[in-house]
């Protein structure tokens, strides 16, 4: 089956750059609005309106990819995979040759799971859930859907996410947690309690600390 993309932005170059070593990527979509000067293509392949887009790529004969960044909390990439539902299109996902998924693991349609990244026994993972490179999900985990994982991000076992959930660089879930809906996770944040529906979670920045790098260094090896 060949694969279109919709999107034309960094989420879509980037799933083009992974995805086209191993599936046959024909083209892309997304809405009028996104076409700029009346460009046609992207990444060198066809870039077709996504209000014309059966004339060009029958969903009979393609499968699509939803490659939409977390606007909106993920509610428009959940918003164009319905769209594209209703064209009569089935879905695609991609996830990296490098993955470690263990026994008793299942993922949704149009995932997207790039390198490095180590699924743990038990765990599902659901509908237009984005994973980034270098993440490890513990054992028994149920990620809802339409989740977004920034790399680096560790989530112990028996942990339940809510749909629609953000998750910054290098955050982390403590065991068994229950996350709400809609979660906004800072990068380096670590949650360790059950959280409620829309709520956001900020950790303190790097303090700067008042000795120029060179000088820190010297500092510090006078400690030692």
């Amino acid at each position: 089956m060949k694969t279109i993309i919709y999107g034309n932005g960094s989420m879509a170059r980037i799933v083009y750059s992974y995805a086209r070593h191993s599936k046959n990527i024909c083209g892309f979509t997304v809405d009028d609005v996104c076409i700029s000067n009346n460009s046609n293509t992207f990444c060198g392949l066809p870039l077709i309106p996504f209000n014309s887009v059966t004339s060009f790529f029958k969903p009979s004969e393609y499968k699509m990819i939803i490659a939409v960044g977390f606007i909106e909390m993920n509610e428009l990439r959940d918003k164009k995979y319905a769209e594209a539902k209703e064209k009569g299109f089935l879905f695609d996902s991609y996830i990296h040759p490098s993955v470690i998924v263990h026994d008793d693991v299942s993922f949704g349609d149009n995932c997207i799971i790039l390198d490095y990244v180590s699924i743990h026994p038990g765990c599902r993972v659901g509908n237009s859930t984005f994973i980034s490179s270098n993440v490890n999900i513990g054992h028994d985990c149920n990620i809802g859907p339409s989740n977004w994982i920034n790399g680096g991000v560790m989530v112990a076992g028996g942990c339940d996410i809510g749909k629609g959930c953000f998750f910054g660089v290098n955050s982390s879930v403590g065991q068994g947690v229950r996350m709400g809906a809609r979660n906004f996770v800072a990068a380096n944040t670590l949650i360790n309690k059950d959280t409620k529906d829309d709520e956001v979670f900020v950790s303190e920045p790097g303090q700067l600390f008042r000795l120029k790098s060179k000088s820190f260094l010297k500092f510090s090896k006078v400690l030692d």
